[in-house]
């Protein structure tokens, strides 16, 4: 999985970081199912977050 480029994870990393606790998990999830197979576990590190949380 190649996910993104630096430039745009920094950018996402910053949106994420604007959202409430209830819109993180939306994006989390809406960019996870973006990248397909692998996904949640490329965003649960990007974000930092547990894939349960994705999920």
């Amino acid at each position: 999985m190649d996910g993104y480029s630096s430039e745009i994870e920094v950018r996402m990393v910053g949106f994420f970081e604007a959202f409430g606790e209830r819109d993180r998990r939306r994006y989390a999830a809406l960019e996870a199912m973006k990248l397909g197979h692998g996904g949640i576990a490329c965003i649960s590190r990007l974000f930092e977050c547990d894939p349960k949380t994705i999920q």
